[in-house]
């Protein structure tokens, strides 16, 4: 197991990096307004949810080892490329490769590593997962404030230079497909017996809710740069500020993963939601960075909460992982592209901070969603 934590840590790593100088690179190279960057964000997130769904279905039936080298060398020939573009019209184009050389690998290797698993060793092996993604991403988020700040190419060659390191790490890791895998098969009919009456209804209330994470941090990620620099902060405080976003998401993760008390039960989810949205106002109106932080902590509590629980009712207990973990992360992708999208509109009519204004209205809608379906499936 230990490549695939290796293998996510550098994959987010790199990600991180390229993902936040992104927007970065757009305002100080080509004055991108909010809406150009909510834009963006959005086109990046639609590609990759479309291609997720895709690719978790294939990680069923084709190699997986080859599905994610394939996207990782994408990954590193278009983000290797970016930052010598002269023209934004190229950097939106190229991006759409990129969305794509991701959606080849998340799904994949989430199928990859949860195979004939049971219960207590599936936790274990994606709290571990999450851990090690959220980690990479993290001081992703923190170096590329840095590397910007000393060469705009800095970001993006040392994304595609880790990208490449994952292959490395992957290259001798066993892939088998449970679709066909006999022993794969018995390990999954175990498993299925263990899975309650309520998995499902928990399913769909860990999408919706993950959902909503991925459109806050989609709007952090892509919206908040601008919000920063007109609050006078640098590059590295940015990157600072989002660093402890996926640092409270990492913690929750931990704790996540050391016990088995959240499983099946809508409280924990609502009552992280709330803190999210006192977070939201709180990035809707103060400007002290000691409450920005705060915001960003409580933003990533909730979102560690939400993808945990969407991931693992996702895997858990059900054979065709590939194609599941395709729909988590289409969730992710979906939430990703109207955060930045809603948010950019909302940015360009009523100023920087309107996109948490509107992000706080939703997720008090997508509560009172959630708490509707469980109280009427449970009836």
């Amino acid at each position: 197991m230990i490549n695939f934590y290796i293998a996510a840590f550098l994959a987010d790593l790199a990600l991180g990096a390229v993902l936040l100088s992104l927007p970065l690179l757009l305002i100080y190279n080509f004055g991108a307004s909010s809406l150009t960057l909510g834009l963006f964000g959005a086109l990046g997130a639609f590609v990759y949810c479309s291609g997720v769904i895709t690719a978790g279905r294939l990680s069923d039936r084709l190699n997986r080892k080859g599905i994610i080298i394939a996207g990782c060398l994408l990954f590193a020939a278009v983000y290797s490329a970016v930052p010598f573009l002269r023209r934004i019209e190229h950097i939106f184009l190229i991006y759409i490769f990129g969305s794509i050389s991701m959606s080849m690998f998340w799904p994949t290797i989430q199928s990859w590593i949860s195979q004939g698993l049971n219960r207590k060793d599936l936790v274990r092996s994606l709290a571990n997962f999450n851990i090690s993604w959220s980690m990479g991403l993290m001081l992703g988020f923190l170096s590329a404030g840095a590397l910007f700040s000393f060469g705009k190419e800095a970001p993006f060659l040392f994304g595609a230079f880790f990208i490449l390191i994952v292959i490395l790490f992957l290259l001798r890791q066993p892939v088998f497909s449970e679709m066909r895998d006999e022993t794969a098969k018995r390990a999954f009919l175990l498993t299925e017996k263990e899975r309650p009456p309520a998995a499902k209804r928990f399913l769909y209330i860990a999408w919706i809710a993950n959902f909503m994470s991925w459109y806050i941090l989609g709007t952090v990620r892509n919206m908040f740069a601008k919000l920063g620099t007109e609050l006078g902060f640098s590059a590295f405080v940015i990157g600072a500020l989002v660093f402890l976003f996926i640092l409270a998401q990492s913690v929750m993760f931990f704790v996540l993963g050391r016990t088995a008390a959240w499983h099946y039960k809508i409280v924990p989810i609502t009552a992280l939601q709330i803190f999210a949205a006192l977070g939201l106002i709180a990035l809707a109106h103060s400007s002290r960075p000691a409450h920005i932080a705060a915001a960003m902590v409580l933003l990533g509590l909730s979102g560690g909460m939400t993808y945990f629980s969407s991931i693992f009712y996702s895997l858990y207990g059900f054979i065709d992982k590939g194609k599941r973990s395709g729909l988590h992360e289409a969730v992710i992708g979906t939430g990703s592209f109207f955060g930045p999208l809603v948010g950019g509109f909302a940015a360009r009519g009523f100023g920087v901070r309107a996109p948490y204004h509107t992000a706080a209205v939703l997720l008090a809608a997508v509560i009172a969603v959630e708490l509707f379906l469980y109280r009427k499936r449970r009836g």
